[in-house]
């Protein structure tokens, strides 16, 4: 009996300093969102944000991975792992890919500015004529970048669900045996 309650003490442990790293990320995962809606919004205080195309397409697409953070929360409150696997795989392909492919997208835009390819102020138009430049910067770099922090906080995500989810499970495969 004492080296039960000592195991399900070290994963309700586990469980807890997950559970507020989660909350953590997703706090970070709305933040992100936030500064998107920014640029992304006609009525923001910015300048409009030139997004057309694919990576419009890709923002819209990584915006649809938010209502997925409502799901861990509810996994969070009830231990479910199976919710927290929908949130997971919804991360992946709702979360990680599109910001994989919006870098993937602008690595040309990225590497012609960080090489000198692009001046800081109006841009080097011979570099890249199709440059699209917004408040002196590159948009290509501005989109890159906000991918790239979003791409760190669903690897986050991604990784705590994973842990959650097995801390979890013995728990729950116990139950129905």
């Amino acid at each position: 009996d004492h080296l039960f309650r000592e195991r399900v003490a070290s994963q309700y442990q586990i469980s807890a300093r997950n559970k507020s790293m989660l909350k953590l990320f997703m706090l970070s995962h709305w933040l992100v969102t936030g500064a998107l809606l920014l640029l992304l919004l006609p009525f923001s205080p910015f300048p409009p944000f030139p997004l057309a195309g694919n990576d419009l397409y890709l923002a819209y697409a990584w915006l649809a991975s938010l209502p997925f953070t409502l799901l861990a929360l509810n996994a969070c409150n009830r231990s479910k792992a199976g919710q927290m696997g929908g949130f997971r795989l919804a991360t992946i392909l709702l979360g990680i890919l599109p910001c994989v492919a919006t870098i993937g997208l602008n690595v040309p835009v990225v590497m012609s500015y960080f090489s000198g390819g692009v001046e800081k102020g109006e841009g080097d138009v011979n570099a890249m004529p199709d440059l699209v430049m917004w408040q002196g910067h590159p948009a290509g770099l501005i989109t890159s970048g906000l991918s790239l922090l979003s791409l760190l906080v669903h690897l986050g995500e991604v990784k705590v669900a994973g842990t959650l989810i097995a801390a979890w499970q013995p728990r729950h495969a116990k139950k129905r045996s």
